[in-house]
């Protein structure tokens, strides 16, 4: 099984587990899409990604194939998560008035 390059997984979204300060403890799941096969899939620390001093290794559970991301990389995707999901709140609509679906009078 050869290592595949960092870009091997598109990232979806990371959730990391953050201490006081804000600062990422850990990454607890990481939801991507293997570039290798095409599998969208949830992993968890253990479960699909484990981490060593290089950094975290992500690995599909379809076909093994294997990407490396390190922490600079794992700040850049949560900083662009979290810009993103400040945008999508500024924009998100009030709700509708509930349509009226009883007979016409």
């Amino acid at each position: 099984m050869a290592m595949h390059p960092p870009n091997a997984f598109r990232i979806h979204s990371i959730l990391p587990l953050l201490a006081l300060n804000g600062a990422i403890i850990r990454l607890e799941q990481v939801r991507s899409t293997c570039k290798n096969c095409g599998l969208r899939s949830s992993l968890a620390h253990d479960a699909g990604f484990h981490t060593d001093v290089r950094g975290t290794t992500l690995k599909c559970p379809a076909c093994g194939a294997t990407g490396l991301m390190d922490e600079m990389e794992i700040w850049h995707h949560w900083l662009e998560q979290c810009r993103r999901e400040r945008l999508l709140a500024l924009f998100d609509p009030e709700r509708d008035d509930q349509l009226d679906i009883e007979d016409p009078k």
